[in-house]
C-alpha cells in the first residue's frame, strides 16, 4: 500500500467519517503484522506495539512516534498478550496473507485482546500476490492465501466500509498480471458498546 494512502486514509479518518471510530477511547494500540508501515503511527494513541514475524521489516520502520516492536508470529498474539490488554487491535493488510481458518483464529485472538475495537483492512475478494512488494526478501510472508467479502466480516459482527483503491504500481505476482484498481474493505468491530 502506498505511504500516501496510509497518511491520507488513516483508520481514524475512515471510521470517523461514518461515526464508527471510538474517538477519545484509544490510548493503546496493538498493530499486528505491522511490517514496514506501522500504520498505528497515524493514530492518536499513547502506546503503540507493532508485531511482525519478519525482522527486516521491523528494522526498517520509519516512524516519528514512540513504539515498541515485537518480533513474533501473528498467530502467537494470544500467548503474548493478555485479554483486554489493548484498546484497539489493528489487523491491517494481514488476513489475506493467511489461510482462511488461520485468519478467523487471528480475528478471534484480536477480539479477545481488544478492549474497545478491532479494525480489519483487506482487499475485497482475492488479489493474487506472491512477491515481497517491499523488496526485502519476505516473499513467503507477502503471499496472499485467501480473499474476503464484506458479508463474511459482517457475519462476525464487523461494520464494513468499501472504498475504491489503487494499489502501488509494483509487480505482485510471478505469473499473473494483477490490476492495480481494487476495492478495499475497512471493517470495525466495536467491543465497548
Amino acid at each position: 500500500m502506498p505511504r500516501e494512502d496510509w497518511v491520507a486514509n488513516t483508520v481514524e479518518r475512515i471510521f470517523e467519517a461514518e461515526g464508527l471510530y471510538p474517538t477519545g477511547k484509544v490510548k493503546s494500540v496493538l498493530d499486528v503484522a505491522c511490517g514496514l508501515s506501522l500504520k498505528s503511527q497515524y493514530i492518536d494513541a499513547e502506546i503503540r506495539v507493532g508485531v511482525d514475524i519478519y525482522r527486516p521489516y521491523l528494522e526498517k520502520i520509519q516512524a516519528d512516534v514512540p513504539y515498541v516492536a515485537v518480533l513474533a508470529d501473528c498467530m502467537d498474539i494470544g500467548k503474548l498478550f493478555l485479554p483486554r490488554s489493548f484498546d484497539l487491535v489493528l489487523l491491517l493488510d494481514i488476513v489475506e496473507h493467511l489461510e482462511k481458518p488461520q485468519s478467523l483464529k487471528l480475528m478471534q485472538m484480536a477480539e479477545d485482546i481488544a478492549r474497545v475495537a478491532v479494525i480489519v483492512e483487506t482487499p475485497k475478494g482475492y488479489v493474487p500476490q506472491n512477491i515481497d512488494i517491499w523488496g526485502h526478501g519476505g516473499h513467503e510472508f507477502q503471499t496472499h492465501r485467501c480473499g474476503w467479502e464484506p458479508e463474511e466480516l459482517k457475519a462476525r459482527g464487523y461494520q464494513c466500509i468499501l472504498r475504491d483503491y489503487r494499489m502501488s504500481a509494483v509487480r505482485r505476482h510471478t505469473e499473473i498480471e494483477v490490476a492495480p484498481d481494487i476495492q478495499m474493505i475497512d471493517a470495525i468491530k466495536r467491543l465497548d458498546a
